[in-house]
């Protein structure tokens, strides 16, 4: 599959977070170039964590009882942003890398092992 590139914002909260196929007149924090699975790949991430996210504030503000509930659902969120830090700098442009490199977080992302499955009980432990 041929890749094109893809522009990528990454906000807080996930809820902004976005990847596009034209750079329009929005800015955004990292361009890739990615095959069109690789793409959906990330946009699913960026879902899953919004999600995830979203899941842990409830867990957080109305199941405060339930033992590491919310410790559980704000390490899958973790997991799912480190992937998508992780894809976003294998799939980003030299710029992009240098990027991700300057924030200083490419070691601490390559000692969470990635998983195309960040919810996995075992990678929880």
């Amino acid at each position: 599959m041929e890749r094109k590139p893809y522009y990528i914002t990454v906000q807080v909260g996930m809820q902004n977070a976005e990847i596009r196929n034209s750079k329009g007149e929005s800015s955004y924090d990292f361009e890739v170039h990615a095959t069109e699975d690789e793409a959906a790949l990330l946009k699913d991430l960026m879902e899953e964590a919004y999600h995830s996210d979203t899941i842990g504030y409830f867990h957080s503000h109305f199941f405060a009882n339930v033992i590491d509930t919310a410790d559980r659902d704000h390490m899958i969120y973790d997991r799912l942003l480190n992937e998508i830090y992780l894809t976003i700098y294998d799939l980003g442009t030299d710029q992009t890398k240098k990027d991700i490199e300057e924030m200083g977080i490419l070691e601490r992302l390559k000692e969470v092992k990635p998983s195309h499955n960040p919810t996995d009980p075992n990678l929880l432990q």
